[in-house]
């Protein structure tokens, strides 16, 4: 018992490690992004909820059909942190969590259509998955926006 104990241990110190390295890695490219649009206040990119009023800003509107999110810059940590507060409860938690993460993407592809439009369908697709997003963003930190 002891010795898989031990080893859980280690596995959780292992992932925890590699969590913090891809988030330091996410908000550092973040950070520069903001910093290279000239955005006020680029530090928010190393704040967790406040990383999504930066990629609001970044995007400047968004477009999902035929209607714009009005005030995106406090609609997405807004979202955000309403997951957070209903995410116990199962049904709504999920379907929360779910819109919150459609939104995500959408947002997502938006700024991979600025910084890069001919991979923004790629680099979409890739960050259904998450864990590549932190090394594209790495990829958009020194670009110019194109559109």
């Amino acid at each position: 018992m002891f010795t898989f104990l031990v080893i859980y241990g280690l596995f959780l110190l292992i992932f925890a490690l590699i969590g913090i390295v891809f988030y330091v890695i996410f908000a550092f490219a973040f950070y520069k992004m903001a910093l290279n649009a000239g955005l006020e206040n680029p530090w928010l990119a190393w704040i967790p909820v406040a990383q999504w009023y930066i990629l609001a800003k970044l995007i400047k509107s968004l477009k999902i059909s035929e209607y714009e999110i009005p005030n995106l810059e406090f609609v997405l940590p807004g979202a955000t942190l309403i997951v957070m507060a209903f995410n116990r409860i199962p049904v709504i938690g999920g379907l929360l969590s779910l819109a919150n993460y459609i939104l995500l993407l959408f947002s997502l592809n938006k700024l991979y259509k600025i910084y890069k439009p001919d991979l923004a369908v790629l680099y979409t697709v890739l960050s259904v998955f998450a864990f590549p997003v932190p090394f594209i963003f790495l990829s958009l930190k020194d670009l110019k926006p194109i559109e």
